[in-house]
């Protein structure tokens, strides 16, 4: 199985970050944007992607839970 790499700015931390998603994350998906959640060093934050796994937004946890 291959993985996208897509980088994303932490929006808890600000750090720059390199994100591995699967590809068979968006062949279970049954609706767009898909929201994933990101752990991230001793926290996390969530990522909307597309249907080709682009970044589609960069949520806060405040934000989603």
């Amino acid at each position: 199985m291959s993985e996208f790499k897509r980088y994303a700015k932490c929006p808890v931390c600000g750090e720059r970050t390199v994100l591995s998603v699967p590809q068979d994350i968006v062949k279970k998906a049954k609706r767009f944007p898909f929201t994933l959640k990101v752990v991230h060093e001793d926290h996390h934050f969530y990522i909307n992607i597309d249907s080709r796994a682009s970044i589609t937004d960069i949520l806060k946890p405040e934000l989603v839970e």
